[in-house]
């Protein structure tokens, strides 16, 4: 994405937290739940700067990205790196599966989140997969306000809001990194689909719903209504 929140703003508030440790236990997480074969083609929608492809790098996969942010993009890889926005990719049906992690592929109104998710399944082959990921609006619903702050390495602090609505499964995010006299602040709306809403924005988007899991060391787990994130694993029919 290229806009206050994911552009500078993110990259320096989660540099530190975005270790190469974490980024290959999500890895792992994705190509496990996604069955990733040596020789197929994946795509990495909204990939930021690229952690993930890098951690996946030396599998033999086609390893493929999208972003908006230039940025970003200078600073991933491995892999075939395009600009280009989530709602209108730049391909044909080429890619056996695909994945978006940290609530990328849903920053926008509904209609506009059913629209990015249909484009990602055109671009997918028959049969091919697709990984989102997501908070889990069951347990932000216990809690759904936050606030939080932390120094940062180096010098600098940032300090960040969040608001959940259940009746609207959208988070709004509010964040300000200050290091001396640079200021950085930017706010998100991030919308989480709840378990039962996920076979119907599915087959809006020409998918099917195959299992929902969460993050875990070694691999995906089965989702429950206390897991820190919702995984939806899609496919696309024949």
């Amino acid at each position: 994405m290229s806009d206050p929140w994911f552009g500078d703003l993110y990259l320096e508030s989660t540099a530190d937290l975005l270790t190469p440790r974490l980024s290959s236990l999500e890895a792992e997480v994705i190509s496990r739940a996604l069955r990733l074969r040596p020789g197929e083609r994946v795509l990495d929608v909204a990939c930021g700067h690229g952690r993930h492809l890098a951690a996946l790098e030396g599998r033999g996969l086609g390893l493929f990205g999208i972003d908006l942010d230039r940025g970003y993009l200078r600073r991933a890889g491995p892999g075939s790196l395009v600009r280009a926005d989530q709602r209108r990719l730049p391909f044909g049906a080429a890619f056996d599966a695909a994945w978006s992690w940290y609530s990328s592929l849903f920053v926008f109104d509904d209609p506009d989140n059913e629209k990015a998710l249909a484009e990602v399944a055109r671009v997918l082959l028959p049969r091919g997969r697709l990984l989102v990921q997501h908070a889990n609006p069951l347990r932000l619903e216990r809690e759904p306000e936050a606030r939080a702050a932390r120094d940062l390495p180096g010098g600098g602090r940032v300090e960040e809001s969040s608001l959940f609505d259940p009746a609207t499964g959208v988070e709004t995010l509010s964040r300000v990194v200050t290091r001396g006299d640079r200021v950085l602040a930017g706010a998100a709306r991030l919308r989480y689909y709840r378990p039962t809403e996920w076979e119907r924005i599915a087959a809006r988007g020409g998918l099917r719903l195959r299992e929902l899991v969460s993050t875990a060391a070694g691999g995906p787990v089965p989702f429950s209504e206390r897991s820190l994130d919702l995984i939806a694993v899609l496919e696309k029919p024949t």
